[in-house]
Parts: structure tokens; C-alpha cells; sequence
């Protein structure tokens, strides 16, 4: 068991005193009528009702209804003590989600990592709902994405995990600071993330060689205006551009920003040598490059089979892997 409950020979009174005098109480749960003593790892008190505890969460509720009789120290209906293995912050964020109090801020990464574990631990389904919303909350999500994408996927929040796998979209999965966070994500999750990432940029590459929508991408090639031989060194030079972008700039491709480099403005006023005239239609390839953009799958479909909490989404813009 994680959590360590005082044993039952318990010495007499005056060492109880001092067991209770060398921590301090939370102010928010200093309730001298409660009948539970909770004592955090770095000896914060939290006087709670029973009550409270048993509707929240089942571990307690299967502790607190196990037969135990009063020792004899305990005739004078002193509060049992109980000792856990959390620290304060955490214990009060579980007390505030249980008990109708004003919610704890939940912008920390860590913090909201350190309640998910305690709330599985204890079993608490109302504690675990809570985090569950906090995970997608911007704070969070923008600043971790691939984190939350593993634990989302981990848990079985498959929609919260597509979002997640959404929000990555403008990160590079090979640089550096990600490798630790790409870590924590299990094998088959990761593979996911992975192949969603490597078919964008396949999808993409696949639009930009496509002679049907490029005409620049025959060969030879030829001006449409005079219909004399060119070389479309322009639009090379932005093609490679952009299929550098989403592999290091992922992020330009993500936002749209791609559409604002210089590359893109060269190529729009790109002109013949012959007749000197304008090579492309600015207005029609622009709308091409936005379709090529459009086409790039965006979100990972996770699921697990049977699991109850996955509802499918009907938008056509992700990665079917079986």
C-alpha cells in the first residue's frame, strides 16, 4: 500500500501529542469537528470528514469501512491520523476538487502530473474528470503538447490526444528538446506521432511535384505566354524552401506563415526571359499552394479497441494507422 497508516500500537497519549505538535495545519482544512487526520510527507495536517473522503474516493472508502476497533487511546475520540505519501500541494488539490472548494491552478505540468498519479492511486473518478478538462486548457497544452499527447494516450483520452497530436504540428520531432518528452510517450503512441509527422511532409512534397497542379513541374519547361523554353528556377527554389521548412520550420507550414516568405514573392514575379512577361498567375498559384496546405492531415486517430471513452470524429483530416 502507498499510503502508511499509524500502526495500532500506537504509544500512549503524550507521544501522540507530539507527533501532531511537530507539523502544522492547513488552514483551509483546520476543521476541529472532522474525524480523519490526513499528515502529508512534509507534515502538513489536513482535518477532513470521513464522510468526504469515502464519497470521493474508493480507496479510502474500502480503508475507512474495513472493521477496526478503537485502541485505548483512542477513547477520548481523538481524530485517526493517517499518513500519506504526498506532499501538502498535492493532498489540498485533491481535498479542493472533492469538496467543492475554489479549484487549484492547474497551469503546472508537473503539478497536474503529480495529482493525476495521486488521484489514480486513491481512486478518484471526480479528481481524475477535473484533470482530465485541465489537460486541453491552453496554459498547458500550448506549452506541452507532446507531454500531453502521451499521457492523453496513455489514459485512453483519445480525443484530448488528437488535439494534443494537433498542437505538435509546429514542432520538430528530431531536435534536441524534445528527445526527453518523445520518451515518456509509449512505443505504439509514438510510432503514431511519428507517421503523422512523416506524411505531412510526404502529402506536401507530393502537391509540389504534381505536374497536373504545377505546370513548372514539366518538362521541358516552357513559358505560357511565348511558349518558348524556361527554366522554372523560381519555383524550385521555393519548392525546396518549403520542403526544408516542414522538416526544420515546421511551425511556418503549421501557422500558414510559409505563405509570407521571400521564396513565394520571388517566384511571383518570376518573369520570362523571352517575352518578359509574368510567369506565373499570382492569384491561381497562390490558391494551389493554400489547397496543397489544406490537404496535410492534421491530427493522429488514436483508439483502443472496446474502449468506451473513444467517440469517433467524422472529420476526414488525420492518420488511420491499424
Amino acid at each position: 500500500m502507498a499510503i502508511d497508516i499509524l500502526p495500532k500500537e500506537f504509544p500512549s497519549t503524550p507521544d501522540h501529542a507530539i507527533l501532531i505538535g511537530d507539523a502544522h495545519e492547513h488552514p483551509a482544512y483546520a476543521d476541529a469537528s472532522a474525524d480523519i487526520v490526513l499528515c502529508s510527507c512534509d507534515q502538513v495536517l489536513f482535518r477532513v470528514h470521513s464522510i468526504t473522503l469515502t464519497l470521493a474516493s474508493g480507496w479510502f472508502r474500502t480503508l475507512l469501512s474495513l472493521p477496526q476497533g478503537p485502541p485505548p487511546y483512542k477513547q477520548a475520540l481523538t481524530p485517526e491520523i493517517l499518513h500519506v505519501a504526498e506532499p501538502a500541494d498535492v493532498i489540498a488539490g485533491l481535498l479542493c476538487m472533492s469538496s467543492g472548494q475554489e479549484l487549484p491552478k492547474l497551469d503546472s505540468f508537473e503539478y497536474v502530473v503529480e495529482l493525476l498519479h495521486a488521484a489514480e492511486k486513491y481512486d478518484m473518478p471526480g479528481a481524475l474528470s477535473i484533470i482530465r478538462l485541465a489537460v486541453t486548457s491552453p496554459p498547458l497544452l500550448d506549452s506541452h503538447p507532446i507531454r500531453i499527447y502521451g499521457i492523453a494516450c496513455q489514459w485512453g483520452w483519445f480525443e484530448e490526444a488528437r488535439l494534443a497530436s494537433l498542437k505538435t504540428l509546429g514542432l520538430d520531432l528530431f531536435s534536441p528538446g524534445t528527445a526527453k518528452d518523445l520518451s515518456s510517450i509509449d512505443s505504439p503512441y509514438l510510432t503514431k506521432l511519428m507517421a503523422l509527422h512523416r506524411q505531412r511532409r510526404d502529402v506536401l512534397q507530393s502537391g509540389l511535384d504534381s505536374p497536373s497542379e504545377f505546370y513548372a513541374n514539366g518538362y521541358p519547361g516552357r513559358c505560357v505566354n511565348c511558349q518558348r523554353e524556361v527554366i522554372h528556377s523560381a519555383w524550385f527554389q521555393m519548392k525546396y524552401a518549403w520542403l526544408a521548412a516542414i522538416e526544420k520550420r515546421p511551425d511556418e507550414i503549421a501557422t500558414g506563415g510559409i505563405m509570407l516568405r521571400r521564396e513565394l514573392q520571388e517566384l511571383l514575379e518570376a518573369a520570362c526571359q523571352h517575352c518578359h512577361r509574368k510567369l506565373y498567375n499570382a492569384e491561381g498559384t497562390i490558391g494551389k499552394l493554400r489547397a496543397v496546405l489544406d490537404r496535410l492531415p492534421t491530427v493522429v486517430e488514436v483508439s483502443r479497441c472496446g474502449h468506451k471513452h473513444y467517440a469517433p470524429i467524422t472529420d476526414a483530416s488525420y492518420i488511420k494507422l491499424d
